[in-house]
């Protein structure tokens, strides 16, 4: 693990305030990865904004949630969606 390739994954529960558990998660994945901190606010809100969509009843009980640094980019997958944001060189 690096901080420029690395896989993590988190399961929320469908309800939006889970969105804030993704986001904040988010957060310490563009952290770890040294994103730019204006870039990486702004990949967290867009993380932020689709977790909040996908958690108002599209999953039964739970979402699974992939954090993954790879290929130079910071993806963030769920409810098949993704949000990424290039790595910093």
């Amino acid at each position: 693990m690096t901080p420029q390739s690395f896989t993590f994954k988190l399961s929320v529960p469908n309800d939006p305030a889970g969105a804030d558990v993704v986001a904040a998660m988010a957060a310490h994945a563009a952290t770890y990865a040294s994103i730019d901190a204006a870039q990486g606010a702004a990949f967290v809100e867009r993380v932020r904004r689709v977790a909040r969509q996908l958690l108002t009843g599209s999953f039964s009980t739970h979402c699974q949630v992939v954090f993954s640094a790879a290929d130079g980019q910071l993806t963030v997958t769920m409810g098949g969606q993704a949000v990424s944001e290039a790595l910093t060189s």
